[in-house]
């Protein structure tokens, strides 16, 4: 080995140790710089959901939302009055994404205003379920045999969510199919905050919403006795859709299907079911396919754990599955 001087033997010993140095810190920040390299700026986006306890804003939203936050797009629930508020601010561009009924869907985007604006995103998500409420001492089980029961004058008054809500869209979808009920029903403008306190008033004779199978409302729905007697207030009663809806179709699946509210030894009650579904707007989903294909990729990775915090059955979508 060459003779190196006490300077040149110096400086070669801090060139080695600062390349050295210089090394590790290469080391130690090489996952820091890929991820910096990766790293996408996070758009935030606003989806239209119902009221805030509702499952599409409480459960289907945030699940979605874990799977979308990592890859750069964070979603926000927007309260509205319902479905039709959502899909109307849709339509008329206030919101680009919204949870809401499938039937709701169908009706809006058929008007001439909003043609071509809005499009289903992905597949379905959890079943909405009809749910006819009437008082406990109702002696009708089925919401047919209350309608045919009601006496010459009279007329059944029944609450469906109110404007903005998808439950009082589905109830007019099913009288209209059966216009024979359109005679003897009043729709009267309540949502869930004041109906009940209504029918078990007697000011209404029965509350129509569409909700999840496991939804707060009908956990009060279902808890709520009396004081004295310690009975059940309220019950449900029979609403299943007729054939002609069910031949009504979206995507390759049925818009509606026949759902069993609660089974009994001799008996069940059955009503009518309609998909959530994810809806965002065409414009939007033209300028910004990767995003919308992000938030389609982690609707369908989240959808069993929707499901089943929503309360619906593994299988349930087998029910809207058409020849």
């Amino acid at each position: 080995m060459p003779f190196m001087s006490r300077t040149t033997a110096a400086v070669f010993l801090l060139t080695l140790g600062l390349a050295l140095t210089a090394g590790q810190a290469w080391a130690e920040s090489l996952s820091e710089r890929r991820a910096a390299k990766e790293k996408v700026e996070t758009v935030e986006v606003e989806v239209a959901c119902g009221k805030l306890d509702k499952e599409n804003c409480a459960i289907v939203v945030p699940e979605i939302n874990s799977k979308t936050v990592s890859q750069g797009v964070r979603l926000k629930p927007l309260e509205s009055k319902g479905s039709v508020e959502s899909l109307n601010g849709l339509c008329d561009g206030d919101v680009v994404v919204a949870v809401v009924q499938a039937d709701v869907l169908v009706e809006r985007v058929n008007k001439p205003d909003c043609t071509g604006n809005v499009v289903m995103l992905g597949a379905p998500l959890y079943p909405y379920e009809g749910f006819m409420v009437v008082r406990s001492e109702t002696r009708e089980g089925k919401f047919s045999d209350m309608v045919e029961n009601v006496k010459a004058g009279n007329v059944l008054r029944v609450a469906a969510g109110g404007s903005g809500s998808g439950g009082e869209l589905t109830l007019r979808t099913i009288l209209a199919n059966t216009p024979e009920w359109k005679q003897v029903i009043d729709i009267q403008p309540d949502g869930s905050a004041t109906a009940l306190n209504k029918l078990r008033d007697r000011q209404l004779d029965a509350f129509f919403v569409m909700d999840g199978p496991q939804s707060p409302l009908l956990q009060e729905v279902r808890e709520t006795v009396d004081p004295k007697t310690k009975q059940r207030i309220f019950k449900f009663v029979d609403i299943r859709p007729t054939g002609k809806l069910l031949e009504l179709s979206l995507a390759g699946r049925g818009l509606y299907a026949t759902a069993t509210l609660e089974s009994g030894w001799f008996s069940s009650i059955k009503s009518i079911s309609t998909p959530a579904i994810i809806a965002i707007q065409n414009d939007f989903y033209s300028k910004h396919p990767a995003l919308a294909a992000k938030v389609r990729q982690a609707a369908e990775d989240a959808s069993a754990a929707i499901a089943a915090k929503a309360g619906a059955r593994p299988d349930w979508r087998q029910d809207f599955e058409r020849p």
